[in-house]
């Protein structure tokens, strides 16, 4: 779980962060001017790879999509194109805990990121923020141990991002 997060980041949150986090842009793209402002991004998987979350975003623009992680930069599919999520600033752990008997496992970071390379209604995308990524799990068993570096059994994680956003 711990050693995969970097992963999972971004996405992240975000961020996954992470996650098709920008759809519903038209509109401003198609006013022709530039449109600033907060951001904030919502993304969750349950996947044990963390390798594809769900997306929502709200703010300069509302849309939903999916984010594909990658170890630095994840892709944000939403509806009217794409862009980039960087999180390649390492995060810091606020929290991180495994009960030896049950193997439940609970995990928090938070990390920065930046917002580029869009396509379609994201064309001309910049912007950073900051993500809290969460994590929690039932981590799996190797030789009668929990096993936080492979996959694991269930896990729920969720990114949430605030960034400051220019189209």
């Amino acid at each position: 779980m711990f050693s995969k997060m970097s992963r999972l980041i971004a996405v992240g949150a975000v961020i996954t962060a992470a996650g098709g986090v920008w759809a519903g842009v038209a509109n401003a793209a198609t006013a022709g001017r530039a449109t600033s402002g907060t951001e904030d991004l919502y993304l969750m998987t349950t996947e044990a790879s963390g390798a594809q979350s769900e997306l929502i975003a709200t703010g300069v623009f509302t849309t939903y999509g999916t984010d594909d992680a990658g170890s630095t930069v994840d892709t944000a599919h939403v509806t009217g194109g794409t862009f980039k999520i960087t999180h390649n600033s390492g995060f810091k752990i606020v929290k991180e805990s495994v009960n030896a008997k049950t193997c439940y496992a609970v995990f928090e970071a938070t990390t920065s990121f930046t917002l580029g390379s869009g396509t379609g209604s994201y064309k001309g995308i910049s912007g950073s923020g900051k993500a809290t990524i969460n994590e929690t799990e039932i981590a799996a068993k190797s030789k009668g141990k929990c096993d936080t570096n492979v996959n694991p059994v269930a896990n729920e994680q969720t990114i949430t991002g605030t960034a400051t956003v220019k189209l």
